[in-house]
């Protein structure tokens, strides 16, 4: 499965730092403002399967007691970057110029 968000494995870390349930924690998103998030969506999140908005990534720190920029920066960016690199396929090689046969 591709990997859609960057912060889902921290947001894991800090649900068992708090010793929360994915349903709790999906409560406390809906407090936020997230209305519709439920254990699913915490656990799409986690995996990385579901892309985060910037409106989501508000409620998400705010059910934490964070802002998003305190969040955000937990992220260990340059880790994340380079495992995306990684799992970019490398694409086929195009023909080079002046490597034609002539007829």
């Amino acid at each position: 499965m591709k990997q859609r968000n960057f912060i889902g494995r921290l947001l894991g870390r800090k649900r068992d730092q708090l010793d929360w349930s994915q349903d709790f924690f999906a409560d406390r998103l809906q407090l936020a403002g997230w209305h519709n998030a439920t254990r699913s969506t915490v656990s799409k999140i986690e995996d990385g399967s579901l892309r985060i908005d910037l409106i989501q990534l508000y409620y998400i720190a705010t059910a934490l007691g964070l802002s998003p920029g305190d969040l955000l920066a937990e992220i260990d960016w340059r880790n994340q970057v380079e495992r995306m690199i990684c799992s970019m396929k490398t694409p086929p090689m195009a023909e080079a110029y002046g490597n034609h046969s002539k007829k």
